[in-house]
C-alpha cells in the first residue's frame, strides 16, 4: 500500500481543491448563505470520538446492518448531494455504480445532475430519491424533470 494515500477529510479536501477548477471546488466545498450550518456540522463530527481497543480479535467483525429492509455491509450510505457532473463527467451515474460495487444505498439528490432514469439503468444499486414535497403535490410529481437543472 502506498504511504502518500489520503486517510482523512482534509487531506482528500486537499486533493479535490488540487485537481477541480476552482469554481467547482469552492461550490462543493462551500455551504449555503453564511454556512452556518457547514461549520456547525464540522464542529459536531469533531466532537465524535473512536475508542480504540488494542488487543481484540478483530478477525470476525460484522458490521453489516439494515435500512428499511435493505441489507447493507456496512451503515454507510451515499448522501444527497448534487452536480456530481462538476467532478465527474459521467456525475451520479459514476456515484451509483459506486456505491453499487460497494453494495451500499445511494440517495440521489433532487439537485442531481444526471436524470433520474438515467442514474436508475446506470447499474443495479438500492437508491433512494431526496423528494421535496411541496403544497402542490403535481409540482412535487414533476421534479425529475428539474433534476437536470445544475450543469458544470
Amino acid at each position: 500500500m502506498e504511504d502518500n494515500l489520503p486517510v482523512n477529510v482534509r487531506e482528500y479536501q486537499e486533493l479535490a481543491k488540487k485537481a477541480l477548477p476552482k469554481m467547482h471546488y469552492d461550490y462543493i466545498n462551500g455551504g449555503a448563505e453564511d454556512e452556518y450550518t457547514l461549520r456547525e456540522n464540522i464542529a459536531a463530527y469533531g466532537r465524535i470520538l473512536l475508542r480504540p481497543r488494542v488487543l481484540i480479535d478483530v478477525s470476525k467483525i460484522d458490521m453489516s446492518t439494515s435500512l428499511l429492509g435493505y441489507n447493507m455491509p456496512s451503515p454507510i450510505i451515499v448522501a444527497p448531494t448534487g452536480a456530481h457532473k462538476l467532478a465527474n463527467p459521467e456525475g451520479e451515474v459514476a456515484t451509483a455504480r459506486a456505491a453499487a460495487a460497494c453494495n451500499t444505498i445511494m440517495m440521489l439528490s433532487f439537485s442531481s445532475s444526471c436524470r433520474i432514469e438515467e442514474v436508475a439503468s446506470s447499474c443495479d444499486a438500492i437508491r433512494f430519491y431526496q423528494l421535496y414535497v411541496y403544497k402542490r403535490r403535481d409540482v412535487s410529481a414533476t421534479l425529475d424533470d428539474c433534476s437536470t437543472s445544475v450543469k458544470p
